[in-house]
């Protein structure tokens, strides 16, 4: 159990409060309200998209199945029997550009005439006269001769010569007469949206008998639910009939469709059947003739005593062979090779033979279900080959009964089952049951060479499960209404949290319905205050966890440890004024404290105004140092605004210093009256180690040191800023890499407001240029003032200026020379006291006026110091 009794009066409130109507009577709601239930859902959901079936997505998504299932079935070999000769680019580089005289096609037919194929395809359409007007011009010109001059008679000749040379037609019906089962192409367009114009008699002459499309002679009608709408040609052409009566027969045949996934085996023509040419070739491929072929309308067709497997509409769904061994399905040769008589005539003996363009530049290529492009040729070669072999996918007669049972075992599903599941079994049902539907439409494709279209009760139960999903939002939607007022107040609660305002944010959630997120959510409220050092806030917000739920988590021992802490310290208020309080607080069962977003690891050290941290940001994982200073402990209140102001202006001005030897500033706030600066943590130590004359560092070190700090404060004076407080403290060294960075530049500018409440004085005497002591406007030069003095303690292990009192140091500071350098350190060459003369000087115009004129004199000096003058 969550909750305690205390809970049980908010939660009874919050229910008083958010009731406004009684509910509605059973059967009203039943009345008012039967489309918004589940079974309603998912009827309508199963109703319309059995009516999309087979439309537009739906259809295409059957499509990719289908050819998915292809592409996963056993390899099969293509049936030896089927050769293409090919009109192909190379055929075309050798005969000349398409299309070609048929003289020329005659003269590679006739080579066929030794082989004696079984039958020939010939796809290239003959529905127009090549040379017609010529050849009629020259017959009235030999006949309108006078035939009793020798002349005559020897132009008679003549004429008839030419004219049997431009009857190309005649040539190749002549290639045709001695080949046995040669069958032609009837070009058909189908347009849904044209009636059909005057039937061609001569077309007619190709379509089956009566007697041959007659359903009675299988035996049986169609069954029920079988679909029995045959392709409707609008338009044929029939092949010339000089041609035609030398070819066996002819058959319709389309080679503009772009897929090539079924083959229509018959097409309906003025309420006749005219047969494929794929079908004709299959009847000569069995021994038979176009006489032994039966149609039955919106079942199947059969040859001889063989019955082809199609689908209501009398289409066959024929296999595409893959290539084996690196071996194409089928032996293609050029006609080319043809023509030059370089084939074989034993390649072409008892086969059937197809010939047709391949090249594509003459046709479109037709995407096959393997995903391999082809002419239509080759897809007639393999329809031809899964037709004698009966290697055809069949969309059986109970397909449509089979797809209505599956759309009523999905709205079963949806209507009853879905509705009783959880979110989690319910995803868990759906997913199951979508993987069995399309792993049975793809076993029964793979295995037993059947097809039934199960895609679109897979879209309906996705669509459905959806349809209560976003049913199931809205209605969780709708209760969550209830309690939303309570939800708003705990929303702003945590947004107010996460912005640091915790006292507000605490308000917001006394005003919230007690649950066990919003105990949680108080709990880490607690923790915040902890973190902060508000021990006696942190103490409250446990106490009003344990007034609901006393036994949560660890509130008990939290609610202990925070009333000690309670007793002996309090974040940004120390007792007595003493800026080294610290954050710290040696007590492992609270959470580290954070100031601003910083997590507070341990101390670096104490300054004069306060303390500095080690840090680390928890959003990115980066360590920093982190200076805190207790304004409001250190100035008068006419004083703090002020003081306020300019440190986070300039402390922001410092923040955009770019300089490898100035520390980067990344953030400046305050909190409960502790400002704070987070900056780059260094590596090193302060200059302050060196400063006794028995640790100071070499010369040319130092000369480094001061080269380093004299164009950073450069680069800063350049910016507007000044740094006020330029000594051995505020500059951090790195021995092993020799590397020097100026810090404090967001603090010294403090040092402005001379002395604090305390009555210590801001900044560092010792290091102090007259017009700063004298409490003048300063500019860089005084910085440069503060660098001198620093070199040279540096290189002497004293201070330029020394006073027995404050008041002292600060009139010789103002009005004494200082000593030459050279005093302490006789091995320096001359250059030091000039330069250390010249940083010293009283007037500022005798002063160096940027760091960049004090960097190089140092470095000329330094390459005195190398060279040993």
């Amino acid at each position: 159990m969550w909750f305690g009794k205390g809970n049980i009066g908010p939660l009874k409130e919050l229910q008083l409060a958010t009731s406004i109507d009684p509910p509605l009577a059973q059967e009203d709601r039943v009345k008012a309200a039967f489309w918004k239930t589940n079974w309603f859902l998912g009827l309508v959901v199963t109703v319309i998209v059995f009516a999309a079936n087979e439309r537009g997505a739906l259809r295409d998504l059957e499509w990719r199945v289908y050819d998915l299932g292809l592409q996963a079935t056993t390899l099969r070999p293509a049936n030896d029997d089927i050769v293409v000769i090919a009109i192909d680019d190379e055929s075309l580089r050798q005969l000349g550009p398409w299309p070609w005289s048929r003289s020329t096609l005659a003269a590679g037919l006739r080579q066929l005439m030794s082989a004696k194929p079984l039958a020939v395809g010939f796809v290239p359409p003959l529905v127009d006269v090549q040379n017609g007007h010529a050849v009629a011009y020259l017959r009235q010109l030999r006949e309108g001769l006078d035939e009793r001059s020798k002349a005559t008679t020897r132009a008679r000749e003549v004429l008839r010569n030419a004219e049997r040379g431009l009857d190309t037609e005649a040539s190749l019906a002549a290639s045709f007469a001695p080949l046995r089962n040669v069958a032609l192409v009837m070009p058909y367009s189908v347009a849904e949206t044209l009636k059909p114009g005057e039937p061609d008699g001569a077309v007619l002459d190709h379509a089956l008998s009566a007697a041959q499309a007659d359903t009675e002679s299988f035996g049986f009608a169609p069954g029920p639910f079988r679909s029995a709408s045959v392709v409707e040609a609008t338009r044929v052409q029939a092949p010339l009939e000089s041609v035609a009566r030398k070819a066996a027969a002819a058959g319709v045949f389309a080679n503009d469709d772009p897929q090539a996934r079924l083959a229509p085996l018959v097409v309906r023509y003025a309420d006749r059947y005219l047969p494929s040419l794929a079908l004709l070739l299959t009847a000569y491929g069995k021994g038979v003739t176009t006489a032994d072929i039966r149609v039955a309308s919106g079942y199947g067709i059969r040859v001889g005593g063989e019955l082809l497997r199609t689908d209501g509409a009398l289409r066959a769904y024929p296999y595409f062979y893959r290539t084996r061994d690196g071996r194409p399905p089928f032996q293609v040769h050029s006609f080319h090779e043809l023509y030059s008589r370089s084939l074989e005539p034993k390649a072409l003996s008892e086969k059937i033979v197809l010939i047709g363009p391949t090249s594509p530049a003459l046709v479109g290529y037709q995407q096959t279900p393997i995903g391999e492009a082809m002419a239509p040729t080759l897809s007639l070669a393999h329809t031809v080959s899964s037709l004698l072999n009966d290697d055809l996918y069949e969309l059986p007669v109970w397909v449509a009964a089979a797809q209505t049972a599956a759309f009523l075992l999905v709205a079963l599903y949806l209507m009853i089952i879905l509705p009783r599941l959880g979110t989690s079994a319910g995803w868990v049902f759906t997913i199951l049951l979508l993987i069995a539907t399309f792993n049975a439409e793809l076993i029964m494709l793979m295995s037993k060479e059947l097809w039934v279209p199960l895609m679109a009760p897979c879209a309906a139960i996705v669509l459905g499960h959806i349809a209560f999903q976003l049913k199931k939002l809205g209605e969780d939607h709708n209760k969550a209404l209830v309690s939303e007022l309570s939800e708003t107040n705990r929303a702003l609660g945590q947004s107010l949290q996460e912005q640091g305002n915790l006292d507000v944010a605490f308000e917001r959630y006394r005003r919230c319905a007690v649950t066990p997120p919003l105990l949680k959510q108080i709990y880490s409220l607690g923790l915040d205050y902890e973190r902060k050092r508000q021990f006696n806030k942190a103490t409250t917000a446990f106490q009003y966890i344990a007034g609901f739920e006393p036994d949560f988590e660890d509130i008990r021992q939290r609610i202990k440890s925070n009333q000690e802490m309670e007793r002996m310290l309090v974040l940004g208020k120390p007792s007595g004024g003493n800026v080294a309080a610290t954050l710290i607080v040696q007590n492992n069962g609270l959470q580290k404290p954070r100031l601003g977003r910083y997590e507070i690891e341990h101390e670096l050290g104490r300054g004069a105004m306060g303390m500095v941290y080690l840090g680390r940001d928890p959003r990115i994982g980066r360590t920093v140092a982190i200076k805190t200073m207790a304004l409001s402990q250190e100035f008068e209140a006419e004083q703090l605004e002020e003081v306020r102001e300019r440190f986070f202006r300039e402390a922001e001005t410092a923040g955009r210093l770019n300089h490898p030897n100035i520390v980067t500033i990344y953030d400046v706030g305050e909190e409960q009256d502790l400002a704070y600066i987070a900056m780059d943590y260094l590596t090193g130590e302060n200059l302050l180690a060196y400063c006794k004359t028995d640790t100071l560092l070499p010369t040319a070190k130092v000369f480094d040191i001061g080269i380093q700090v004299a164009e950073a404060l450069d680069y800063a004076h350049k910016h507007s800023v000044v740094h006020r407080d330029i000594k051995p403290a505020n500059l951090i060294y790195d021995t092993k890499t020799s590397l020097v960075k100026v810090t404090d530049f967001g603090v010294a500018c403090l040092t402005d407001s001379s002395k604090t409440k305390t009555g210590t004085i801001l900044g560092s005497p010792s290091y102090m240029s007259p017009e700063q002591l004298g409490g003048q406007k300063v500019d860089g030069r005084s910085d440069l003032f503060s660098l001198g003095i620093m070199l040279y303690q540096l290189l002497a292990g004293e201070l330029p200026f020394v006073g027995e009192s404050l008041a002292s140091l600060m009139y010789k500071i103002a009005n004494e020379k200082h000593p030459d350098v050279r005093m302490f350190r006789p091995d320096l060459p001359s250059c030091v006291s000039k330069i250390v003369n010249k940083a010293l000087h009283k007037d500022l115009e005798r002063r160096f006026q940027t760091g960049v004129q004090m960097a190089g004199a140092l470095r000329r000096c330094k390459e005195r110091l190398d060279s040993g003058k």
